[in-house]
């Protein structure tokens, strides 16, 4: 099976619970429209969550999934078997994809219950003084990078101060995106812009 080359329609009957995977690239995202080109509406936080994978903004032409999980307004806890529906977005148009989903995108879905109440996420907690962890805080720095997020004077400040997370920074990140940092970090034996 394969790919179909005309543009989709948009889902008629969005009462039904389904799972949408919708496959692009970072440069093609068409920002909030996304609902429009599935069900002509606006989204509905009552009705249907959006998870994003590999949602790196801040670097372009990287492939990213978004996961639409539609509920309708039926929030029964017990986890369902529900169809995924595959599409490829190309920047102007959808195209259903008829084929079975890889192995591997199977794997990360099932890591993704479909239950409302079953999804925890976990939330950083801020220590006594009102600060996250060091080692919370780069990894906040690296997620606003990969993100697109701009990285704000404070946390230049930090990695300032701690050279060591900038130099893990350095470590783990796309070079580009240490390219938008690391001349602001003044890392010893660097020659500072």
């Amino acid at each position: 099976m394969e790919s179909s080359a005309a543009p989709q329609p948009a889902l008629e009957n969005s009462a039904g619970k389904v799972r949408i995977l919708l496959q692009t690239f970072t440069h093609l995202v068409p920002g909030s429209d996304l609902p429009q080109h599935l069900w002509k509406r606006d989204f509905d936080s009552a009705q249907e969550r959006i998870i994003p994978y590999r949602d790196h903004f801040g670097l372009d032409k990287i492939e990213c999934f978004f996961l639409f999980d539609h509920h309708g307004h039926d929030h029964t806890v017990p986890e369902e078997k529900v169809p995924v529906l595959w599409y490829k977005w190309t920047g102007e148009s959808l195209i259903r994809v008829y084929e079975e989903l890889p192995s591997k995108i199977q794997k990360e879905l099932r890591k993704w219950p479909f239950t409302w109440e079953g999804r925890k996420f976990h939330k950083l907690q801020k220590g006594p003084d009102g600060e996250y962890d060091p080692e919370d805080r780069r990894e906040i720095i690296k997620s606003q990078l990969y993100l697109g997020v701009p990285i704000f004077e404070n946390d230049i400040e930090f990695l300032r101060e701690y050279p060591e997370h900038a130099l893990w920074l350095k470590n783990h990140l796309d070079p580009k995106l240490w390219a938008k940092i690391g001349p602001f970090c003044h890392l010893p034996g660097e020659a500072a812009e």
